[in-house]
Protein backbone atom coordinates (compact mmCIF):
# COMPACT_ATOMS: atom_id res chain seq x y z
CA UNK A 1 0.00 0.00 0.00
CA UNK A 2 1.35 3.79 -1.02
CA UNK A 3 1.72 6.27 1.45
CA UNK A 4 -1.71 8.04 2.90
CA UNK A 5 -3.25 10.88 0.30
CA UNK A 6 -3.19 14.04 1.97
CA UNK A 7 -6.05 16.79 1.92
CA UNK A 8 -4.81 18.28 -1.37
CA UNK A 9 -4.60 14.79 -3.42
CA UNK A 10 -8.24 14.56 -3.19
CA UNK A 11 -9.23 17.54 -5.61
CA UNK A 12 -13.12 18.57 -6.18
CA UNK A 13 -12.77 17.41 -10.07
CA UNK A 14 -12.05 13.61 -9.09
CA UNK A 15 -15.14 12.52 -8.90
CA UNK A 16 -14.65 8.81 -9.98
CA UNK A 17 -11.94 8.72 -7.69
CA UNK A 18 -14.18 9.88 -4.84
CA UNK A 19 -16.89 7.17 -5.79
CA UNK A 20 -13.85 4.54 -6.36
CA UNK A 21 -12.94 5.12 -2.80
CA UNK A 22 -16.12 5.36 -1.33
CA UNK A 23 -16.87 1.65 -2.72
CA UNK A 24 -13.81 0.31 -1.27
CA UNK A 25 -15.08 1.49 2.22
CA UNK A 26 -17.96 -0.49 1.90
CA UNK A 27 -16.18 -3.29 0.27
CA UNK A 28 -13.40 -2.99 3.15
CA UNK A 29 -16.56 -2.59 5.69
CA UNK A 30 -18.19 -6.12 4.19
CA UNK A 31 -15.53 -8.09 5.05
CA UNK A 32 -15.52 -6.85 8.61
CA UNK A 33 -18.47 -8.05 11.15
CA UNK A 34 -17.14 -5.82 14.15
CA UNK A 35 -16.73 -2.82 11.80
CA UNK A 36 -13.63 -0.74 11.36
CA UNK A 37 -12.60 3.00 13.03
CA UNK A 38 -11.75 6.28 11.35
CA UNK A 39 -8.21 4.97 11.26
CA UNK A 40 -9.00 1.64 10.03
CA UNK A 41 -10.76 2.82 7.01
CA UNK A 42 -8.03 5.83 6.55
CA UNK A 43 -5.46 2.76 6.23
CA UNK A 44 -7.12 0.44 4.36
CA UNK A 45 -8.18 2.56 1.66
CA UNK A 46 -4.58 4.32 1.56
CA UNK A 47 -5.95 7.80 2.61
CA UNK A 48 -5.80 10.58 5.27
CA UNK A 49 -7.87 10.26 8.19
CA UNK A 50 -9.83 13.58 7.40
CA UNK A 51 -10.68 12.22 4.04
CA UNK A 52 -11.54 8.90 5.35
CA UNK A 53 -13.63 10.69 8.03
CA UNK A 54 -15.69 12.97 5.58
CA UNK A 55 -16.33 9.81 3.21
CA UNK A 56 -18.08 8.17 6.33
CA UNK A 57 -20.16 10.78 7.34
CA UNK A 58 -21.36 11.19 3.58
CA UNK A 59 -21.77 7.17 3.62
CA UNK A 60 -23.57 7.85 7.54
CA UNK A 61 -25.93 10.58 5.73
CA UNK A 62 -27.20 8.12 3.08
CA UNK A 63 -27.21 5.02 5.42
CA UNK A 64 -24.67 2.83 3.64
CA UNK A 65 -22.67 2.90 6.45
CA UNK A 66 -23.94 3.38 10.35
CA UNK A 67 -21.87 4.54 13.71
CA UNK A 68 -21.51 2.87 16.50
CA UNK A 69 -19.49 3.44 19.44
CA UNK A 70 -16.86 5.00 17.54
CA UNK A 71 -17.24 1.87 15.02
CA UNK A 72 -18.36 1.85 11.29
CA UNK A 73 -20.67 -1.05 9.78
CA UNK A 74 -22.74 -1.45 6.45
CA UNK A 75 -26.13 0.74 6.92
CA UNK A 76 -29.25 -0.64 5.68
CA UNK A 77 -29.62 1.23 2.35
CA UNK A 78 -27.45 -1.52 0.91
CA UNK A 79 -29.77 -4.23 2.28
CA UNK A 80 -32.49 -1.83 0.04
CA UNK A 81 -30.51 -2.20 -2.65
CA UNK A 82 -29.11 -5.73 -2.18
CA UNK A 83 -33.63 -6.57 -2.27
CA UNK A 84 -34.28 -4.85 -5.31
CA UNK A 85 -31.64 -6.09 -7.35
CA UNK A 86 -32.22 -9.94 -6.01
CA UNK A 87 -35.67 -8.71 -7.06
CA UNK A 88 -34.21 -7.64 -10.57
CA UNK A 89 -32.55 -11.22 -11.19
CA UNK A 90 -35.63 -13.20 -10.04
CA UNK A 91 -38.11 -11.88 -12.27
CA UNK A 92 -35.43 -12.01 -14.85
CA UNK A 93 -34.86 -15.30 -14.49
CA UNK A 94 -38.59 -17.11 -13.58
CA UNK A 95 -39.19 -17.59 -17.10
CA UNK A 96 -35.88 -19.78 -17.91
CA UNK A 97 -36.53 -21.49 -14.50
CA UNK A 98 -40.70 -22.56 -15.35
CA UNK A 99 -39.66 -23.67 -18.78
CA UNK A 100 -36.60 -25.98 -17.55
CA UNK A 101 -38.46 -27.10 -14.64
CA UNK A 102 -41.39 -28.09 -17.24
CA UNK A 103 -39.01 -29.45 -19.92
CA UNK A 104 -37.22 -31.58 -17.56
CA UNK A 105 -40.10 -32.39 -14.56
CA UNK A 106 -37.69 -31.30 -12.05
CA UNK A 107 -37.35 -28.45 -9.84
CA UNK A 108 -35.34 -25.81 -11.19
CA UNK A 109 -33.26 -23.16 -8.97
CA UNK A 110 -31.20 -20.20 -8.87
CA UNK A 111 -28.46 -19.54 -6.26
CA UNK A 112 -26.02 -16.42 -5.83
CA UNK A 113 -23.24 -15.48 -3.48
CA UNK A 114 -23.60 -13.83 -0.43
CA UNK A 115 -19.25 -14.18 0.83
CA UNK A 116 -18.47 -17.44 1.20
CA UNK A 117 -22.26 -18.70 0.95
CA UNK A 118 -24.89 -19.59 -1.79
CA UNK A 119 -27.86 -18.48 -0.90
CA UNK A 120 -31.22 -19.59 -2.67
CA UNK A 121 -32.72 -17.29 -4.20
CA UNK A 122 -35.34 -18.93 -6.59
CA UNK A 123 -36.98 -22.51 -6.64
CA UNK A 124 -39.44 -23.67 -9.07
CA UNK A 125 -41.41 -27.00 -8.75
CA UNK A 126 -42.31 -28.88 -12.39
CA UNK A 127 -46.10 -28.65 -12.51
CA UNK A 128 -46.39 -32.88 -12.82
CA UNK A 129 -44.04 -32.75 -9.77
CA UNK A 130 -44.84 -35.70 -7.06
CA UNK A 131 -42.35 -35.34 -4.68
CA UNK A 132 -41.96 -31.69 -3.06
CA UNK A 133 -38.03 -30.63 -2.19
CA UNK A 134 -38.77 -27.79 -0.31
CA UNK A 135 -35.81 -25.71 -1.01
CA UNK A 136 -36.72 -22.59 1.32
CA UNK A 137 -35.76 -19.37 -0.85
CA UNK A 138 -32.99 -17.92 1.67
CA UNK A 139 -31.15 -21.12 2.71
CA UNK A 140 -27.51 -20.71 2.98
CA UNK A 141 -24.80 -23.21 2.31
CA UNK A 142 -21.05 -22.91 2.27
CA UNK A 143 -19.75 -22.18 -0.82
CA UNK A 144 -17.80 -25.83 -1.65
CA UNK A 145 -21.34 -27.68 -0.50
CA UNK A 146 -23.51 -29.22 -3.62
CA UNK A 147 -23.62 -28.28 -6.95
CA UNK A 148 -24.80 -24.65 -6.83
CA UNK A 149 -21.84 -23.84 -4.64
CA UNK A 150 -19.40 -25.93 -6.60
CA UNK A 151 -20.51 -24.31 -10.24
CA UNK A 152 -20.00 -20.86 -8.85
CA UNK A 153 -16.66 -22.04 -7.80
CA UNK A 154 -16.04 -23.43 -11.39
CA UNK A 155 -16.84 -19.96 -12.31
CA UNK A 156 -13.94 -18.23 -10.73
CA UNK A 157 -10.56 -18.56 -11.15
CA UNK A 158 -8.77 -21.81 -9.61
CA UNK A 159 -8.55 -21.59 -5.84
CA UNK A 160 -5.18 -24.00 -3.99
CA UNK A 161 -7.12 -27.14 -2.78
CA UNK A 162 -10.39 -26.56 -4.73
CA UNK A 163 -12.83 -29.74 -4.74
CA UNK A 164 -12.05 -32.33 -7.71
CA UNK A 165 -15.82 -31.75 -8.70
CA UNK A 166 -14.83 -27.57 -8.76
CA UNK A 167 -12.27 -28.45 -11.47
CA UNK A 168 -14.10 -30.40 -13.80
CA UNK A 169 -17.12 -28.35 -13.36
CA UNK A 170 -14.62 -25.73 -14.83
CA UNK A 171 -13.62 -27.93 -17.55
CA UNK A 172 -17.04 -28.98 -18.81
CA UNK A 173 -19.46 -26.53 -17.84
CA UNK A 174 -21.72 -27.75 -14.80
CA UNK A 175 -21.10 -29.47 -10.98
CA UNK A 176 -22.77 -32.69 -10.15
CA UNK A 177 -22.72 -34.13 -6.89
CA UNK A 178 -25.79 -35.94 -4.54
CA UNK A 179 -26.94 -36.28 -1.41
CA UNK A 180 -24.72 -33.21 -0.15
CA UNK A 181 -28.31 -30.89 0.42
CA UNK A 182 -30.91 -33.75 0.46
CA UNK A 183 -30.03 -37.08 1.52
CA UNK A 184 -30.40 -38.78 -1.52
CA UNK A 185 -31.15 -35.67 -4.33
CA UNK A 186 -28.83 -34.69 -7.01
CA UNK A 187 -27.96 -31.52 -8.32
CA UNK A 188 -26.63 -30.24 -11.32
CA UNK A 189 -25.69 -26.68 -11.28
CA UNK A 190 -24.01 -24.10 -14.09
CA UNK A 191 -21.81 -20.80 -13.75
CA UNK A 192 -23.47 -18.24 -14.60
CA UNK A 193 -21.06 -15.88 -15.59
CA UNK A 194 -21.92 -12.44 -16.36
CA UNK A 195 -19.45 -9.45 -17.94
CA UNK A 196 -16.51 -12.31 -16.51
CA UNK A 197 -17.68 -12.08 -12.97
CA UNK A 198 -19.36 -15.01 -11.32
CA UNK A 199 -21.70 -14.42 -8.67
CA UNK A 200 -24.70 -16.81 -8.95
CA UNK A 201 -25.60 -20.64 -10.39
CA UNK A 202 -28.46 -22.06 -12.25
CA UNK A 203 -29.67 -25.59 -12.08
CA UNK A 204 -32.01 -28.57 -11.82
CA UNK A 205 -32.30 -30.84 -8.17
CA UNK A 206 -33.09 -34.28 -9.55
CA UNK A 207 -34.97 -36.74 -6.97
CA UNK A 208 -34.22 -40.46 -6.12
CA UNK A 209 -37.52 -41.20 -7.29
CA UNK A 210 -36.49 -40.13 -10.71
CA UNK A 211 -34.05 -42.59 -11.04
CA UNK A 212 -31.22 -43.37 -13.45
CA UNK A 213 -30.93 -39.74 -15.06
CA UNK A 214 -28.87 -38.92 -18.24
CA UNK A 215 -26.02 -36.42 -16.94
CA UNK A 216 -25.23 -36.52 -21.02
CA UNK A 217 -28.32 -34.23 -21.63
CA UNK A 218 -29.22 -32.49 -18.46
CA UNK A 219 -25.11 -31.14 -17.73
CA UNK A 220 -25.19 -29.57 -21.05
CA UNK A 221 -28.37 -28.34 -20.88
CA UNK A 222 -27.79 -26.60 -17.59
CA UNK A 223 -24.73 -24.89 -19.32
CA UNK A 224 -26.78 -23.68 -22.11
CA UNK A 225 -29.69 -22.54 -19.37
CA UNK A 226 -26.39 -20.60 -17.67
CA UNK A 227 -25.81 -19.28 -20.33
CA UNK A 228 -28.98 -18.08 -21.50
CA UNK A 229 -29.05 -16.06 -18.68
CA UNK A 230 -26.48 -14.52 -18.45
CA UNK A 231 -27.12 -12.67 -22.06
CA UNK A 232 -30.01 -11.41 -20.22
CA UNK A 233 -28.52 -9.88 -17.00
CA UNK A 234 -25.35 -8.71 -18.95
Amino acid sequence: MGAPMTEQDARPGEIAQTLDRGLQILECLGGRSGGLSVAEVAEAIGVHRSIAARLLTTLDRRGYVERRRGRYSLGFTLLSLARMSSAGITAVAMPLLEETAEKFDVTSVLHVVDGEEAVTLASVESPRATFHIGLRVGARTPLNVAAHGLAILAGREPRQGERPEVTRARSVGYAVTTGEVVPGYSGISSPVVVNGRCDASVGIVVPPQRGEFDITELGPAMAALAQRLALVLG
